[in-house]
């Protein structure tokens, strides 16, 4: 298994293939993402999410859109539970590519636009916590 630190830079390359700084929380069961906006659209005939991102990194927002995704009850860090879309998707961790389910939300808040779960990051990496952007494109 590959180690990664508390914190890595991680590339989504099926989002306009950027680098965010992200926070790995083995408390956390799910990927979280930060978004500003999305809402529910017909496209084609077909119902899609549109999803607006705008991180510091970038100097304009990133809109992508989704033509898979659900919702999903999640329980956040406050102990309240939510409705959130979830989407699946790559997330490049140095040389490793997974997919991975992600849950959106407002981060704006937090430190971090993304919190990386142990489902995404379980049975695939080991975290030592002592470390930070251990990985290198």
């Amino acid at each position: 298994m590959e180690i990664i630190g508390r914190r890595e830079m991680i590339h989504l390359p099926e989002w306009g293939g950027f680098f965010i700084p992200a926070k790995i929380d083995t408390g956390a069961f799910r990927t979280a993402v930060h978004c500003d906006s999305y809402q529910e659209k017909e496209i084609a005939g077909k119902n899609c999410l549109e999803v607006i991102f705008t991180w510091e990194e970038n100097d304009h927002p990133i809109v992508v859109l989704f033509d898979k995704f659900k919702k999903r009850v999640i329980k956040n860090s406050f102990g309240q539970t939510e409705e959130r879309y979830c989407v699946r998707t790559a997330i490049k961790i140095g040389q490793k590519t997974i997919q991975s389910e992600v849950t959106l939300t407002n981060r704006s808040g937090m430190k971090y636009p993304v919190l990386l779960g142990r489902k995404t990051i379980g049975k695939k990496f080991l975290v030592d916590v002592s470390q930070i952007n251990l990985n290198t494109f």
